[in-house]
C-alpha cells in the first residue's frame, strides 16, 4: 500500500526571464520517506527549494503539501519546518534565547517544548551558552531545533550537513532518521554529498539543467538497467581473444579503464576486462565464452553506485528546453 503523499510537484516551471530553471517537473514525496534532491551545480535545486518553501513564486506548475496548494500559507506553514541556506541566530543570546524569539513567530510554542527540540538535537546541556560559542555542526543542529519548534510534518533541509566533520554528519543523520522513525515526519534534503544520500535516503530525485531524470528508490535506480563486471582470465592471450569476442557482442560495453575512480580501477591489468552488460544478460555471456573455450577465472560484479548513477545521469544532456 502506498504512502499518503506529503509533496507533490506538479509541472513545476521557473523563469528568470529567458533562463529557465526549473522546467515542468513533477515527482511525489510520501509520508516517511527520507527524499534526496540531487544535481549539478546550477541545475536548479535551490529554485525548487526556494518555491516549495513559499520563498519564490513559480512561474507555471503546482505544489501541494498534505493535499493543499502551497500557496494556503497559513496552512503549509503550520506543517512544515525548513532550515535553507546557513541557519543565523543572534551570537551574542543563548540557544535557548534564539527559539524562545522564534517561538513567537509560531504563538503557541511552549518554554517545555524548546527544552523538547534542544534535547533530540542533543544540545539541552549547551541551551544557556552563547550561540557564538557554538561550533559550526551545533549551529547545525540548533538550525534543525527552529524547525522543529512547531512539530511540523514535512521538513525541507538545504545542505544540513555541508563542512561538517563526519562524526557531525553522523550525528545530523542519526537526528533525521530518528525523527522519521520516532515521529512519522518526512524529510526533503538538498544535498551534493552522494554518499551520504546513498546511505540514508531511500528514494531520490536527480535534476539535470532543470529536467528531472530520475526519481525512484536508491537501490532500484542503483540496480538500474546494467551491471558492470571485471572478468579476469589467466593470461593476456586469452583475455585479448575474449576482448575481440565482447567487442563484437551486442549488449556488452568495455572499457579500458574504470569508468569511475574506483578501489577495483586497482585489479584492472593485462589479464582483466571491465565490462558493462544489459540487466540479465551476464549468464549468457559466460555461457558463449566457456563454449568458446575463453573461460574467465574469476567474475567480479561490480556494484553500481549513487556517485557513478549521478554521473551517468548529469553527463547526458537532457532534451532541448
Amino acid at each position: 500500500m502506498t504512502a499518503p503523499v506529503v509533496l507533490r510537484l506538479e509541472g513545476l516551471t521557473k523563469h528568470f526571464g529567458r533562463i529557465v530553471a526549473v522546467n515542468a517537473l513533477s515527482f511525489d514525496v510520501y509520508e516517511g520517506d527520507i527524499f534526496g534532491f540531487l544535481g549539478p551545480n546550477g541545475a536548479g535545486k535551490s529554485t525548487t527549494l526556494y518555491m516549495i518553501a513559499g520563498l519564490v513564486h513559480p512561474t507555471s506548475g503546482r505544489i501541494e503539501v498534505l493535499g493543499r496548494p502551497h500557496t494556503d500559507y497559513r496552512y503549509v506553514r503550520s506543517r512544515v519546518g525548513m532550515l535553507i541556506e546557513i541557519p543565523a541566530f543572534y551570537e551574542h543570546l543563548s540557544a535557548r534565547k534564539n527559539l524562545e524569539l522564534l517561538a513567537r513567530l509560531h504563538g503557541d510554542i511552549s518554554p517545555k517544548r524548546i527544552d523538547e527540540v534542544l534535547e533530540r538535537v542533543g544540545l539541552l546541556d549547551r541551551a544557556t551558552d552563547r550561540v557564538a560559542q557554538f561550533s559550526h555542526g551545533m549551529k547545525q543542529r540548533l538550525g534543525i531545533a527552529q524547525a522543529l519548534l512547531h512539530r511540523p510534518q514535512l521538513l525541507l533541509l538545504d545542505e544540513p550537513t555541508s563542512g561538517l566533520d563526519p562524526e557531525g554528519s553522523v550525528s545530523i543523520w542519526k537526528l533525521l532518521r530518528s525523527l522519521v522513525a520516532d515521529e512519522k515526519m518526512t524529510v526533503f534534503v538538498s544535498s551534493h554529498l552522494l554518499h551520504e544520500v546513498e546511505e540514508n535516503c531511500n528514494r531520490i530525485a536527480v535534476i539535470n539543467q532543470g529536467v528531472l531524470v530520475a526519481c525512484d528508490e536508491v537501490q532500484k535506480l542503483l540496480f538500474f538497467s546494467k551491471e558492470d563486471y571485471l572478468l579476469m582470465f589467466e593470461d593476456a592471450t586469452v583475455r585479448a581473444q575474449a576482448e575481440v569476442f565482447l567487442r563484437s557482442r551486442e549488449g556488452v560495453e568495455i572499457f579500458a579503464v574504470a569508468p569511475l575512480d574506483t578501489q577495483a580501477a586497482a585489479l584492472l591489468g593485462e589479464d582483466t576486462i571491465w565490462i558493462r552488460t544489459k540487466h540479465g544478460l551476464m549468464s549468457t555471456i559466460l555461457t558463449e565464452l566457456v563454449e568458446k573455450r575463453m573461460v574467465p577465472r574469476a567474475v567480479i560484479p561490480q556494484r553500481k553506485t549513487l556517485r557513478q548513477f549521478f554521473f551517468e545521469l548529469t553527463r547526458r544532456q537532457p532534451a532541448a528546453l
